[in-house]
């Protein structure tokens, strides 16, 4: 699996596919939050991209905008293990379906590495954004 195809894994694909032809590829992105909730069995990755949809909510009308910000809330996780910790600019993210129909979910880089399995994957806080005051 290529990282540009993980929409198909999402609860609801059309949550991403509504705004983009092709999905911004995961290991392009900036992944700047990473959020384990032990109390709701969850972990929440954040991405931003300078790649911006393709079409907008409108919500965003009128608004000057250069990223993209979106969320991956992983829900029923098990299995997570920790390597390192660092926030790596260079980064491979692996979402694959297993045969017992769960997710198995990678993030790995030369310094650190972040694996886990769950059930499943919802798209939360999509939001654009200006990140250069050059726009």
């Amino acid at each position: 699996m290529s990282a540009s195809d993980w929409a198909r894994f999402l609860d609801d694909p059309q949550s991403i596919r509504s705004l983009y032809d092709d999905e911004p590829d995961l290991d392009q992105c900036d992944l700047f939050h990473v959020l384990v909730d032990e109390r709701g069995d969850s972990i929440t990755l954040g991405f931003q991209t300078p790649h911006t949809p393709a079409r907008i909510r409108p919500e965003w009308e009128g608004k000057v905008y250069d990223s993209f910000t979106f969320h991956l809330v992983f829900s029923w996780d098990e299995q997570l293990a920790v390597q390192g910790w660092a926030a790596p600019a260079c980064k491979t993210v692996s979402i694959q379906r297993d045969p017992d129909e769960k997710l198995s979910v990678a993030i790995t880089s030369q310094e650190a590495s972040l694996r886990f399995r769950a059930r499943s994957v919802v798209l939360s806080a999509a939001r654009v954004g200006l990140v250069s005051s050059s726009v």
